[in-house]
C-alpha cells in the first residue's frame, strides 16, 4: 500500500461526513469523555495534532457514531504513520462491530457511505497482511468480513 496515496483517498472518501459539535463527540459525560471531546472538537478531521492523537489512541469506543465517522480517517491515517502508538495496537479491535457498542443509536457503522466503506475495507485488508497480524487474527477476520460484505452491498446498490 502506498500510504500517502491511500491517506489522500481516505480523507477524500470521508469528505462529506458531517463534523460533530463538541457535545456530539462523545455521548457520555465524564472527565475522560469530556477530555476526548475537548481534544477532537476544535480540529478538522485531517488536522488533529499529533500529540493529541497519541493521547487519543484508545478512545475510539468512546466516540459517538457521528464523531466515529468523522474522525475515523484521523485515527486510520495516524495508525499508518505512527506505528509506535497505542492506536496501532488497538485499532484492529475497533474496526469490527461490537454488540455492546453498535446497536440502535450507538451503531458506529450505520451511516458510512459506499466510498467510506470501500476505503475502510482496504485498510482492514492491509492490516490483515501486516507483520504481527496473527495476534489479532480473530478481530481482523471479523472486521474483514464486515467491511467486505458492507462494501460489496454498497457497490451493488450503486450499480443497480
Amino acid at each position: 500500500m502506498d500510504v500517502s496515496e491511500y491517506i489522500k483517498r481516505l480523507y477524500g472518501a470521508f469528505a462529506e461526513a458531517p463534523r460533530p459539535s463538541e457535545k456530539e463527540v462523545t455521548p457520555h459525560r465524564c472527565g475522560e469523555c469530556d477530555e476526548v471531546a475537548a481534544r477532537l472538537a476544535p480540529h478538522e478531521r485531517d488536522a488533529v495534532p499529533v500529540a493529541d492523537m497519541y493521547w487519543l489512541g484508545d478512545s475510539l469506543p468512546l466516540l459517538s457514531p457521528k464523531a466515529y465517522r468523522y474522525y475515523l480517517p484521523s485515527f486510520v491515517a495516524f495508525c499508518l504513520t505512527h506505528r509506535d502508538s497505542s492506536l496501532d495496537a488497538l485499532i484492529n479491535y475497533n474496526l469490527a462491530p461490537s454488540a455492546s457498542l453498535d446497536e440502535g443509536e450507538r451503531d458506529r457503522f450505520g451511516y458510512f457511505s459506499p466510498s467510506e466503506r470501500q476505503v475502510i475495507a482496504e485498510f482492514v485488508e492491509h492490516r490483515s497482511k501486516m507483520d504481527g497480524a496473527e495476534f489479532d487474527r480473530q478481530y481482523l477476520e471479523k472486521a474483514t468480513q464486515y467491511w467486505s460484505a458492507t462494501s460489496e452491498k454498497s457497490l451493488e446498490g450503486t450499480r443497480a
